[in-house]
């Protein structure tokens, strides 16, 4: 599969998503053209000259609004980490229903653009207004809500550049929402209104695709924040490594930023505290490392993230039919060689 502008070692998965192994991170932010792709339907192709924003429903008034309209409002920057609601599913016994992601549909970026509160200020929201409804451009029931408060953030944004370029085409190019910490299915691509709302939004998006049921078929909850989770990216499974070596990762939270990753080498007996060396903000991944000191022959990694809530990674991930929110402890095995450094 081809998309345009993306790196041909992503990992295909139907027709329009491509995963991305952490492995090929080369920096704290995912280059545009390494970062993961979800798309429910195909990636429209849209004429920026003739795209408009609708802003309706229970405002003052209805606002329509061009791209250099948005472009000429004033812009802000944020870190957010962005993850796919069903990203580790492959990692389910057994495994759930959906696209078989491995670890590999998340990712980090600087995103550019205009807070959502300040262009429904624009409309003037009416005091029972209780959701905002975004509209994809890819299928016309690519609609999602999301409350009121949510949207009156300051860091809910409508998203008009990537990592300091123009939002590439798989990544919502006009212009996307960014609802930093929740599911990326929140973070509507190719938006094309807003409609602000009386009542909860309930669509096939919103209260039937993503939405957990357990084993018997019982709704349990809406997808909304994402888990505290880590992820191991060095060593790799079954890779041999010198005795003296690094264990790196990366760690997130849709509730707040991370506190700290702990590492532990002998099944949770004892944990320890991994460093974290490159944070920004509590929206964003942090990258970690911990030092190991071993003997040569076969060992495994476990690495466990704490939020600033004090959330923390469990052993187990709570089985569902669609294998949303895997954040289970993550377990690495590899090889220690006799090779000393220098």
């Amino acid at each position: 599969m081809t998309i345009h502008g993306k790196d041909d070692r992503l990992t295909p998965y139907g027709a329009t998503n491509l995963g991305m192994d952490l492995g090929l991170v080369d920096g704290f932010y995912v280059r545009n053209e390494l970062f993961f792709v979800r798309s429910n339907g195909e990636i429209p192709d849209i004429d920026p000259a003739a795209w408009t924003l609708t802003v309706d429903g229970e405002v003052e008034h209805t606002v329509e609004l061009s791209l250099a309209e948005l472009q000429a409002l004033p812009q802000v920057e944020q870190a957010s980490f962005l993850e796919c609601t069903g990203n580790g599913r492959s990692r389910f016994e057994p495994v759930a229903e959906g696209t078989t992601w491995k670890n590999d549909a998340a990712g980090n970026a600087v995103w550019g653009g205009i807070p959502l509160h300040e262009v429904l200020a624009l409309a003037g929201v009416k005091p029972n207004g209780v959701e905002v409804v975004s509209q994809g451009g890819d299928l016309d029931t690519m609609q999602r809500g999301i409350p009121i408060s949510l949207a009156q953030e300051p860091t809910t944004l409508i998203a008009l550049r990537m990592n300091g370029a123009p939002l590439p085409v798989a990544h919502g190019f006009p212009a996307r929402l960014i609802v930093p910490g929740w599911a990326g299915i929140a973070s509507t691509k190719w938006l094309t209104r807003l409609t602000v709302t009386d009542e909860p939004f309930v669509g096939p998006f919103q209260g039937d695709l993503y939405v957990v049921y357990d084993a018997d078929g019982t709704p349990i909850q809406p997808v909304r924040e994402m888990p505290v989770k880590s992820i191991i990216v060095l060593p790799d499974e079954n890779a041999t490594v010198t005795p003296v070596s690094i264990a790196t990762g990366f760690a997130w939270s849709g509730y707040g930023g991370i506190a700290r990753v702990d590492t532990s080498l002998d099944e949770g007996k004892s944990w320890h505290l991994a460093e974290i060396v490159e944070e920004a903000g509590p929206f964003s991944w942090v990258r970690w490392e911990q030092r190991l000191e071993l003997d040569p022959g076969r060992h495994e990694i476990l690495a466990r993230a704490t939020d600033r809530r004090g959330l923390q990674q469990p052993w187990k991930s709570f089985w569902n039919q669609k294998g949303y929110f895997m954040n289970e402890i993550q377990r690495i095995a590899f090889t220690v060689g006799a090779e000393r450094w220098g």
